[in-house]
C-alpha cells in the first residue's frame, strides 16, 4: 500500500485543563475547559498531513486498555492508516497531563510512561518506509528509527526529524536526517561535552543559530529551530534564513510544534520552495494555537491559505 507519509513515535492521551488562574506552586486554579485526546508529535503531525489532504500511516506502541483504544480510534477518525500499531497486553498506554494559563497559552506538561517500551526493530517493518514519500520520527524508539531513517536513504525519501530532547541514538541519526525540525529548548537538554556555544544563552537568535549549525556538524541536512513567537530558523550549508511568526491570541500553545511538523511535510509533498513552506508552516502553527489541545486547533487548509493570503490573523480565541 502506497501512503504519503510513514510516521514512527510516541503516541499518549492527553489530558489537558485550562486553568484562570494558572496558579503559583502551592497554589489553587479553576478549570474554565478540559479535554482527553489522544496526542503525541508525530501523530499530531499525521493529522495535519491528512486533514489538508494526504495519506499517512502510523507505528507507536499502545496497551490493550481504553486509552489504547481511544488513539487508534482518533487516528482512524482522520483517516490516518493504524495497521502498524503495537498493541502490548502488558503495557499502560502512556499519559500526559497538561495544564494551560490562558493569558499566554503556554504550558506546563507532567508526561507519565513508566518503564514503557518503544516499538522494538522486531515490531517496525522498516521496508515499509519504500512505500511513502516521507518519513518521519521523534527517534524515540531508537532502533527502529535508525532502520527506517536507513531504508529512506537508499530510496532516496525525504526523512524529518521531532525531537525535544537529546534522545540517545540522536548523533547516529542526524546524517541520515533531512529535515531536524527541533525547538531552541533542545539546546538545554544537549551534553555540554558536545555542544557548549560560547553565545549569549538569553539571545533566541544567537541560540537557534548555534544549535542549527551544530546540527547541520552532524549530519543533518538541514535544521529547522522553532522560536515561539520569533517564528522559526532554516538553516543549510548554503543558507540561513529566519521566517517570523504570525501574530496572534494564543489560548493553548499545546502542539503548535507538532502541527508545523505536519505543515511542513504538507509543503514538502508539494514541493515548495523552503520560504514558502516555512511561511505556510509558520501560519498552520500560529492558527492552531487558537484552541485547545494540539488536535484540536488544527486548522482547515482553507484557514491557512486565507491567512497566507491577507497576512493576518484573527486575534480571538476559538473555543
Amino acid at each position: 500500500m502506497k501512503f504519503d507519509v510513514l510516521g514512527l513515535g510516541h503516541c499518549c492521551i492527553d489530558h489537558l485543563s485550562i486553568l484562570d488562574p494558572f496558579p503559583e506552586k502551592g497554589k489553587k486554579g479553576v478549570v474554565i475547559e478540559s479535554c482527553t485526546t489522544g496526542g503525541g508529535p508525530v501523530p499530531t503531525a499525521l493529522r495535519v498531513v491528512t486533514r489538508f489532504g494526504g495519506t499517512a500511516t502510523f507505528c507507536g506502541k499502545v496497551g490493550n486498555d481504553n486509552a489504547g483504544k481511544q488513539i487508534i480510534s482518533e487516528l482512524n477518525d482522520d483517516d490516518i492508516e493504524t495497521n502498524l500499531m503495537v498493541i502490548e497486553p502488558e503495557t499502560i498506554t502512556a499519559t500526559a497531563s497538561i495544564w494551560i494559563d490562558p493569558t499566554d497559552g503556554s504550558r506546563t506538561i507532567a508526561l507519565d510512561t513508566p518503564e514503557f517500551p518503544w516499538v522494538t526493530t522486531e515490531q517496525f517493518n522498516a521496508d515499509l518506509v519504500r512505500n511513502c514519500r516521507v518519513f518521519i520520527t521523534d527517534g524515540r524508539a531508537i532502533g527502529a528509527s535508525l532502520e527506517g531513517l536507513r531504508v529512506a536513504r537508499e530510496a532516496g525519501i525525504p526523512t524529518v526529524f521531532d525531537t525535544g530532547s537529546g534522545r540517545p541514538g540522536m548523533y547516529e541519526m542526524l546524517p541520515l536526517i533531512d529535515y531536524a525540525i527541533v525547538s531552541q529548548d533542545l539546546s538545554e537538554h544537549l551534553d555540554p561535552k558536545v555542544y557548549n556555544p560560547k553565545i549569549n544563552v538569553n539571545d533566541s537568535m544567537q541560540t537557534s543559530l548555534a544549535l542549527a549549525k551544530h546540527l547541520v556538524k552532524f549530519g543533518a541536512g538541514a535544521a529547522l529551530i522553532t522560536m515561539g513567537e520569533l517564528g522559526v530558523m532554516y538553516h543549510d550549508e548554503v543558507q540561513t534564513m529566519v521566517s517570523p511568526a504570525f501574530k496572534v491570541k494564543a489560548y493553548d500553545t499545546t502542539g503548535a510544534g507538532d502541527v508545523f511538523h505536519g505543515a511542513f511535510i504538507h509543503a514538502l509533498l508539494q514541493d515548495w520552495k523552503i520560504n514558502r513552506a516555512l511561511r505556510f508552516a509558520n501560519a498552520a502553527a500560529a492558527l492552531s494555537c487558537r484552541k485547545l489541545s494540539g488536535s484540536g486547533g488544527i486548522p482547515e487548509l482553507d484557514e491557512v491559505v486565507h491567512v497566507l493570503r491577507d497576512g493576518v490573523i484573527e486575534n480571538k480565541p476559538m473555543r
